[in-house]
């Protein structure tokens, strides 16, 4: 699976014990930050996964369009950056350790 990691700023991911666990995947870690919607998809365009570490960066229909081997969206928190309706248009998983709020 290709991974893409964005905004690792100080490249401390790699340090980590659990990132063994992506062993035999295909890992690329960003430490800048992109967010013009040209760039992003150029970066990311053989992406099967996105691990978001913060909600810096804007992942919306117009990027996602743009993604077509894009199957997982992984956010560690909240999610107001992602455009979860046209995520699941598209066919792709988002994955939050935040549980969806119940509806009344």
């Amino acid at each position: 699976m290709k991974i893409s990691i964005l905004d690792d700023y100080f490249d401390t991911l790699r340090t980590l014990s659990c990132f063994q666990k992506l062993k035999g995947h295909e890992v690329t870690v960003f430490t800048d930050h992109v967010q013009d919607t040209d760039a992003l998809a150029a970066r990311l365009k053989d992406a099967e996964c996105l691990v978001l570490i913060r909600e810096r960066t804007r992942i919306q229909a117009d990027l996602l369009e743009r993604l077509p081997s894009l199957k997982l969206i992984s956010q560690r928190s909240v999610y107001p950056h992602i455009d979860v309706a046209a995520c699941t248009r598209l066919g792709v998983v988002v994955s939050s350790s935040r549980p969806t709020p119940r509806r009344s």
